[in-house]
């Protein structure tokens, strides 16, 4: 998910110029962007290492996180996270997540 935060912060700072931002604001909301972002994926990692996984604390974490790549611009992203989040074989997402956060 390492390149999930790289491609969003690369989008954002395309976006973020086209709104007329200057480089400092830029800078203080890519690294404020980051670091939500990793907050919420540690989070999920955190739900996925639990036994049983609690699928709707995962569910709220995959919402938060679409939220976040959301409004940093990477729409593809926050498509894919609301796809995995309304997957109907629960087993299959925790594995698909595990294999994204690199827990399995």
């Amino acid at each position: 998910m390492e390149e999930l935060i790289e491609e969003t912060k690369r989008i954002a700072q395309a976006r973020f110029q086209t709104f007329g931002f200057g480089e400092a604001q830029i800078e203080q909301l890519l690294a404020s962007g980051e670091r939500d972002l990793k907050k919420e994926l540690e989070h999920l990692r955190e739900l996925l290492m639990q036994e049983p996984c609690d699928l709707d604390a995962i569910n709220r974490s995959l919402h938060a996180l679409k939220g976040l790549v959301l409004n940093m611009g990477n729409d593809d992203a926050a498509e894919k996270l609301s796809e995995l989040r309304g997957s109907e074989d629960p087993q299959e997402k925790i594995e698909t997540l595990k294999r994204l956060t690199h827990i399995a």
